[in-house]
């Protein structure tokens, strides 16, 4: 019996000394994420921005919202049916400024592209304003 007790510690000690042993063995197929797998490039044209959007992975069919600003301002917002996998296209209205677009999912964020550059604030100007303390 001691021999066997002695042997039985011997195994566990080999096994917690392994790095890949999982319980089960085989732990299966993992799930399919719940949000859809996209590629999005947004290319500006004259007078328009153009979004391209490829669609890698579906796992139901939904919609897509898109919400186009200008600095902070919403300028326009449009809904797109995505029902399989595939190539989409849509337009927005371009002019001087920094645009942003950004495209939900079942009210996650799925995917945020910008144009231009963003307005911020001159760091000098707010070194010499201070921090509001005096001292």
């Amino acid at each position: 019996m001691k021999t066997f007790g002695w042997l039985g510690g011997v195994v566990l000690l080999f096994l917690a000394g392994c790095r890949y042993t999982f319980l089960p063995l085989d732990p299966g197929k993992p799930l399919t994420p719940e949000r859809p797998f996209v590629v999005a490039r947004l290319e500006k044209g004259a007078e328009e921005a153009i979004l391209v959007l490829r669609v890698e992975r579906l796992p139901s069919p939904g919609y897509l919202h898109l919400k186009w600003f200008r600095e902070e301002a919403l300028l326009q917002e449009k809904t797109l049916f995505l029902e399989e996998v595939g190539s989409y296209r849509v337009s927005f209205p371009l002019s001087q400024g920094y645009h942003r677009l950004v495209g939900l999912w079942v009210e996650g964020v799925l995917f945020q592209l910008d144009l231009g550059m963003p307005r911020l604030p001159d760091p000098d100007e707010e070194e010499k304003k201070g921090n509001g303390q005096e001292g």
